[in-house]
């Protein structure tokens, strides 16, 4: 056994004594770090008799993607453990009926402390950045483009309850979401209504958020957090990082990820709201409440407090909750 399985295995043995998996026998799992997976982060399967060889008790095998053990992060493989573990337990107390990612499992998962999510494009697990949900908890459905459904989830609706999705970042869950929202961070708009009626009219407005590609612009009569930071928005039509600019300028003549305002004195990111381990990172063009007060927030995905710092000038050490600007 290598010692990414034994870190799995010890992981799996930790899980199920930590969710109360009392049916769950942890020499009934075999352990596979595998190299094969292309997109997927793991998998847990019955074994059938002839899978099983001479090993009587292995019922079930968990394969975890080698590639979660080489960016350092343990949060990524513990997680997907966790998942695979669920599916287990499923499958040990419920059988094969069950759905994969159904309530059941959900709430194996969370029992696990795994994110409840299912993360899948098509039938391929996958590590997503977006989730699709009914807000009414029928269902979850982790994406890793901003796909159609990420962008205008208002043009679909629950299979179950017939309520329409909304959309929003992985980890980012709203606590109350309305029904038909993006609340994709990166997304420029919330509802149609945001897509289809600019911010303010074109014919007195002074700023425009735009893709460097002329796929679109939104006009904009104040300097809005949008307009003083472009970077943090990608065009909905062809990924492009969007930038902003007075309303007289070719938006098309100008770089991406830039504000190009005349009245603004930065063009890029002078601040950076970031996780001391790594997990994200967030720059502004001048002071937040998040960059004022970093130890206000925690990051997440690992619970580190945040920190502040200014660009062009990263700590060697970052300590979680501090302040280097001040």
């Amino acid at each position: 056994m290598t010692g990414d399985e034994t870190r799995v295995r010890e992981e799996i043995e930790t899980t199920i004594d930590r969710a109360g998996f009392d049916t769950l026998d942890p020499a009934a799992v075999r352990v596979d770090v595998t190299d094969s997976f292309r997109r997927k982060l793991g998998e847990c399967r019955r074994l059938s008799a002839a899978d099983r060889d001479a090993e009587t008790t292995v019922e079930y095998e968990i394969r975890i993607a080698r590639r979660l053990f080489q960016d350092g992060r343990d949060d990524r493989w513990r997680d997907t453990v966790r998942h695979e573990a669920a599916h287990a337990y499923v499958l040990e107390t419920v059988g094969p009926d069950a759905q994969p990612h159904g309530d059941a499992w959900k709430t194996a998962a969370r029992r696990a402390g795994a994110d409840p999510v299912a993360r899948y494009e098509g039938d391929d697990t996958v590590d997503a950045d977006y989730v699709l949900a009914c807000p009414n908890g029928c269902f979850e459905r982790g994406y890793v483009q901003r796909s159609k459904r990420i962008k205008q989830p208002w043009q679909y609706t629950c299979d179950e309850c017939e309520t329409r999705p909304v959309s929003y970042d992985v980890g980012e869950r709203p606590a109350d979401p309305d029904p038909g929202i993006c609340y994709v961070a990166s997304i420029p708009w919330r509802t149609p209504e945001d897509r289809d009626e600019t911010d303010d009219d074109r014919s007195t407005a002074r700023y425009l958020l735009a893709c460097p590609n002329g796929c679109t612009a939104w006009p904009y009569q104040r300097r809005t957090k949008r307009i003083k930071n472009p970077w943090l928005y990608v065009c909905p039509g062809c990924e492009a990082t969007l930038l902003s600019c007075d309303v007289d300028d070719d938006p098309t003549k100008l770089e991406s990820a830039r504000c190009h305002v005349g009245s603004i004195p930065w063009q890029e990111p002078q601040i950076v709201h970031a996780c001391p381990n790594g997990c994200f990172s967030t720059g502004y063009g001048q002071h937040t409440e998040q960059t004022r007060q970093p130890k206000r927030y925690r990051c997440e995905e690992c619970g580190a407090r945040t920190v502040a710092y200014p660009v062009d000038e990263q700590p060697g050490t970052l300590n979680p909750g501090t302040n280097y600007l001040d």
